[in-house]
């Protein structure tokens, strides 16, 4: 009897458990919903260095009251900079209706110098918690590069260095950059853009221009090495390097004649030889100097020789200039410019030529005046006694 109770008893309890599918005996887990959540579409984005991440973000109410939340952003980079809007205005706190939601921005903004790696980040809206995940494939730099193709150059001091340089600008901004020199008082450093002289120069993020720099060394410069630093700066970055160019020495030539008179007599049609110096008054050899000069009409000069194949520097060389003037030049003063010329530098001497009359026509003259003398001598031997 007892046997069939428990057997009753073990079948009603089957029955209860199958009844109220074991709640009975085992509670179900309840999972209260918040308040209030957050929510996005897009939480883990790839992002460059320097750029900047946007995200649209509901805060929903599932409430039955309306819901005031402080927002926040929890950052453990302190480079990294964020801003949160609503309704164009930077926020700190939203209020949601029951069954409601409200809409938010937050732009992420990636620093310029940043390591390659996944950086997490949390939003807030009071209990409500939204992670984000960004991935920086690169590594990133706020760096600007000033290079030179060839940066010393060898040459005279007559001589103009043209320099080849490249900016970089490594950043993920617009840079302009201002163009500086320092070099010694004299020197005439240029900055040349697109065929134009610039002071500034505005180089897109990521690129490059390139930069011609001129130098022109002072007038009296010595022979030796000139260091010649540039920069490209401006408050945010900047870029420098250092030119280098070595003076070789100096050109200089002199023409005068050997006496150092500049002035000179002839008869027209006739001729006048000057013995004429040429000096190479720099430091530097001159080469293949030519004697050229401008004359009168109807005038001649020749050079003997013509050409100076080669001067060192403190020598001399002689050369005769032989002057003929043209037979229908009028006694008088007659400028000629004498010039000995070479690839890099010119002399030039002004000679001042006095032309004087023929003798012979000094006789004609005086003869005719002896007839005139005669003639009228006798017509008053003729005409006199009547």
């Amino acid at each position: 009897m007892r046997k069939a109770c428990r057997q009753a008893g073990i079948l009603a309890l089957i029955a209860a458990i199958l009844w109220t599918g074991g709640s009975a005996l085992f509670p179900a887990a309840a999972w209260a919903a918040s308040e209030t959540e957050l929510y996005t579409p897009y939480t883990a984005v790839d992002a460059a260095p320097g750029e900047s991440v946007s995200y649209n973000v509901e805060l929903i109410n599932n409430s039955d009251e309306t819901v005031t939340s402080n927002l926040g952003f929890q950052n453990a980079n302190a480079q990294w900079t964020h801003e949160l809007t609503a309704g164009g205005r930077v926020v700190k706190q939203l209020a949601v209706k029951p069954g409601s939601s409200q809409s938010l921005s937050l732009r992420l903004d990636v620093p310029l110098e940043v390591e390659r790696g996944e950086y997490q980040f949390t939003l807030t809206a009071g209990e409500a918690r939204l992670p984000l995940r960004v991935s920086v494939a690169e590594k990133g730099t706020f760096t600007s590069k000033l290079e030179v193709e060839q940066s010393n150059m060898e040459g005279h001091s007559d001589s103009t260095f043209t320099f080849s340089a490249i900016l970089t600008n490594q950043t993920a901004e617009e840079q302009t950059y201002a163009l500086t020199a320092s070099a010694d008082p004299g020197w005439d450093i240029r900055f040349n853009s697109g065929g134009s002289s610039v002071t500034s120069v505005t180089v897109e993020p990521n690129t490059n221009q390139t930069l011609s720099v001129e130098v022109l060394p002072p007038d009296q410069v010595k022979a030796g090495t000139y260091q010649i630093p540039i920069m490209a700066a401006n408050n945010a970055t900047k870029a420098e390097t250092t030119l280098e160019a070595v003076i070789t020495g100096a050109y200089g030539i002199g023409l005068t004649t050997a006496d150092e008179r500049l002035n000179a007599d002839i008869k027209a049609g006739g001729t006048r030889s000057l013995q004429l110096t040429v000096t190479n008054t720099g430091t530097a050899k001159l080469e293949d100097i030519s004697l050229t000069a401008q004359t009168p009409s109807d005038w001649e000069v020749t050079f003997e020789p013509k050409t100076i194949r080669s001067l060192e520097p403190g020598k001399q060389e002689s050369v005769q200039a032989v002057i003929k003037s043209s037979e229908q030049s009028l006694p008088g003063d007659y400028a000629l410019s004498l010039s000995a010329q070479s690839a890099q530098k010119t002399a030039d001497a002004a000679i001042r030529v006095a032309v004087k009359s023929s003798s012979l026509w000094g006789w004609i003259g005086i003869l005719i005046i002896a007839a005139v003398a005669l003639g009228i001598y006798g017509l008053f031997r003729k005409y006199g006694r009547r």
